[in-house]
């Protein structure tokens, strides 16, 4: 019964995989709510249950043994559901702003750390140094940090040298950002194919991930053509 189950969940979530690929056809289709509503429902409840068993295995035992300063995290837990009452709805302010507020805290002192002082520690270093290929790297960091500053000077007029560092910066800023582009694309690339390779790993899924992959496209095809696509998703 178990193995039936194990294979039942692969199957089915190869063909609500491909279901959600349905998408990239452009036309709306039942196939593609069907899946995204079955992602969002499955998501909701394993959020549920991992929320609860977090509530019991923290506050609820740790009550129990004794640390008593846990229940006004459960207090504050049930002045958060008062958010969906349109009259009471104010008294959930006061767990909101005192989790963002903690919330806040903590990551602005990591913030000042990771961001901001080790980012500038990592900048200044001394540029001499016998490996040719350090020395390239130290001073290409200090032509662009140096230069890409001049850029953002909105308090005056930006002539003469100035002109051309922040021009240079500018540009600078251009080949970085296309690099940020590139290295996010490629790494969704790679989830992607990481994730065509989970559906077709062992040799037994390639048949059921061709055959999904044929159904959702000819599916798709026959809603554009017959008009249902659009009817179906509307309803």
């Amino acid at each position: 019964m178990n193995e039936f189950l194990s294979f039942a969940a692969v199957v089915v979530g190869i063909f609500i995989s491909f279901a959600m690929y349905t998408t990239l056809y452009g036309r709306p289709n039942p196939l593609r709510s069907w899946a995204e509503f079955s992602y969002l429902g499955a998501g909701t409840g394993v959020s549920v249950v991992i929320g609860l068993t977090y509530i019991w295995n923290t506050a609820v035992l740790g009550i129990q043994a004794g640390d008593w300063i846990l229940i006004f995290s459960i207090i504050l837990g049930l002045m958060m559901l008062f958010r969906v009452h349109p009259t009471y709805g104010y008294i959930s302010r006061l767990p909101l702003a005192f989790t963002v507020g903690t919330g806040l805290a903590l990551s602005l002192r990591t913030q000042i750390f990771t961001s901001f002082i080790r980012q500038i520690n990592a900048t200044i270093v001394k540029l001499w140094t016998n490996v040719p290929l350090d020395f390239l790297y130290r001073v290409t960091i200090a032509v662009s940090v140096l230069t890409i500053l001049t850029f953002f000077l909105y308090t005056m007029e930006l002539s003469g040298p100035l002109f051309w560092t922040s021009r240079v910066g500018e540009y600078l800023m251009y080949i970085g950002f296309g690099a940020i582009f590139a290295q996010t694309f490629m790494g969704r690339l790679g989830l992607f194919i990481g994730y065509m390779e989970s559906l077709t790993t062992p040799t037994w899924k390639t048949p059921y991930t061709v055959g999904s992959a044929l159904i959702c496209l000819i599916a798709a095809i026959l809603f554009e053509r017959t008009g249902l696509g659009e009817k179906l998703s509307a309803g």
